[in-house]
């Protein structure tokens, strides 16, 4: 009894600090708000509350990331969306993955924010609130910005500016319209929305809100040439950020000034204003303000003639630039160990629980049902990686495999080849002889595949026609020999054993490994040279140019 009452004070301070990491969401005080979701995620996990953890951390994640912190909202969220499963999680499942997905941003992973984003829209639907469905699509809108696609851009965001103007959402309509108007190329028009996002900060009192807002005002003024206006903006959501310690935001007003005095012909100005905030990016080591500093110093030392100085600042941005495309890297490949380290946690705790059961099993002398938990617990774990039709490795190994590949072959400074393959006109084939030859026809050609490459390669379909093949520890010129091989083969097998006058080809896009290239820029060399196969017309080796 004394045990139960423990538990229930604990569960009560949880949710009251909760309350508090939410009020100071509202709020915009996000330092706040991570002490009180981090005093919430203590007293959850010592009360052994699930939910109440998941709760905690989507709420630490979503202060963290509004910090900056993304690297840590990632982890956050990651440790707490296994514990939204159900149905009934469903809202707080859709506004986990929009911080998610916007988190993933800030580091440069699109694809994998474009995935989550795609989920919270799913979480939202099957939630049915409006109001998640706004956000998920304002959040899908600002992926597919970064991913430079504008136009698909803002038709998301304009659709959730719909939903929020529909259901009169303060909060959902003040982000729509910021959204907006950081991306309207027509400046009157982000000009009207910036206004009405300002107004809408206003009325929430949300200090972050209102800081951003200003910000944003400001530089479309800035953009129109107005330049007192833009002035005071800027002043405004620099004191604000000054005072409520978001430290990006001061450092990119002050930034934004300089920009300003520098638009307005006051170069001298400018030139002190980039170097104060050059300094306070120095003690920040935000190499991205630091190269855009410098970027501006170059350009003012220029204008005024100064050709040494503007020689000095272009030369300091070069190592900045590859400082922080390496500073990204890192980021992205502790963010990947990361989530592997995570995946292998639930895998082992699913692996510990199948154990027990056969060992709860075997105790009871149902060795009959131990035997059935014993193979289904291996066909999970071999279906999870292997492509059903064709016995070889599937997408999600390749995406597990490929990036440790990868790294391997650059610390030991050895040989990676990969190649796209796809059949030749093979909807023909599935047109004419039907599905069921065409699904003989894919596992023949993954046959050919494995007896024509080694054991240490990764041979997969990655789906439909489509297969890959990783030459490990292979040049490129052997692996172009092996590539030829391989299309001969498929050439000149006996097809018509499969269906009358049935023929194939193959064309493949082969590549090499550059040092420094993340996994979608080498799959993407494999495909452009698989295209230009295609191109070319079929059934041929096209090897990416060094």
């Amino acid at each position: 009894m004394a045990r139960r009452s423990s538990r229930s004070v604990l569960l009560e301070q949880a949710r009251a600090a909760l309350e508090h990491a939410t009020d100071a969401r509202r709020a915009g005080d996000h330092r706040a708000g991570v002490r009180s979701a981090m005093h919430a995620l203590e007293l959850a996990r010592d009360a052994g509350q699930q939910r109440l953890q998941a709760s905690a951390l989507g709420l630490l994640a979503l202060h963290e990331w509004r910090l900056g912190d993304s690297e840590a909202a990632i982890g956050h969220s990651l440790q707490a969306i296994p514990m939204l499963k159900r149905t009934r999680d469903a809202a707080e499942r859709a506004q986990l993955l929009c911080t998610l997905a916007m988190a993933y941003n800030e580091v440069g992973l699109h694809a994998d924010a474009l995935i989550h984003v795609t989920k919270a829209l799913d979480a939202a639907r099957a939630a049915k609130d409006p109001s998640l469905m706004s956000w998920a699509l304002n959040r899908t809108g600002v992926t597919y910005e970064l991913m430079g696609d504008p136009e698909r851009a803002e038709r998301f965001k304009l659709q959730a500016l719909d939903i929020a103007q529909q259901i009169n959402g303060s909060e959902e309509m003040f982000s729509a319209l910021n959204n907006l108007c950081t991306a309207e190329e027509k400046l009157q028009r982000a000009l009207a929305y910036a206004n009405d996002a300002l107004a809408l900060a206003k009325t929430s009192g949300n200090a972050h809100r209102i800081a951003i807002s200003h910000g944003n005002l400001g530089m479309v003024q800035l953009r129109l040439a107005r330049y007192d206006d833009a002035l005071r903006n800027i002043d405004e959501a620099e004191r604000l950020a000054d005072e409520h310690g978001y430290r990006g935001l001061s450092l990119s007003m002050l930034a934004d000034r300089a920009m300003l005095e520098r638009r307005r012909g006051d170069i001298d100005s400018a030139v002190a204003l980039y170097k104060q905030a050059l300094a306070q990016a120095h003690q920040t080591d935000d190499h991205a303000m630091l190269l855009s500093m410098h970027e501006g110093l170059y350009d003012c030392c220029k204008a005024r003639g100064d050709a040494a100085q503007a020689l000095e600042h272009h030369e300091a941005m070069l190592p900045l630039e590859r400082e922080r495309m390496k500073q990204q890297a890192d980021t992205q490949a502790r963010l990947l160990l990361n989530r592997l380290e995570l995946e292998h946690a639930r895998s082992e705790t699913e692996r510990a629980r199948l154990d027990a059961e056969v060992q709860r099993l075997r105790a009871m002398k149902l060795e009959a049902e131990n035997q059935q938990l014993v193979v289904r617990a291996h066909e999970l774990g071999r279906h999870a990686l292997e492509d059903q039709l064709t016995g070889l490795a599937n997408r999600r190994r390749v995406d597990h495999e490929l990036p440790l590949q990868m790294a391997s072959a650059r610390e030991r400074r050895g040989a990676l080849s990969i190649a796209a393959v796809d059949l030749d006109h093979f909807k023909l084939v599935n047109d004419r002889y039907g599905h069921g030859v065409g699904d003989d026809v894919l596992r023949a050609v993954a046959r050919i595949l494995l007896d024509n490459t080694r054991g240490s390669d990764l041979l997969a379909r990655m789906g439909g026609e489509e297969f890959l093949v990783l030459f490990v520890g292979t040049p490129l010129a052997v692996a172009s020999d092996i590539c030829e091989r391989l299309r001969r083969a498929v050439e000149t097998y006996e097809w018509q054993q499969l269906a009358p006058g049935l023929t194939l080809t193959i064309s493949i896009g082969l590549c090499d490994a550059d040092a420094g290239q993340d996994m979608r820029a080498l799959l993407e060399r494999a495909d452009a040279s698989l295209y230009a196969a295609k191109r070319a017309g079929r059934n041929r080796v096209q090897v990416a140019m060094a």
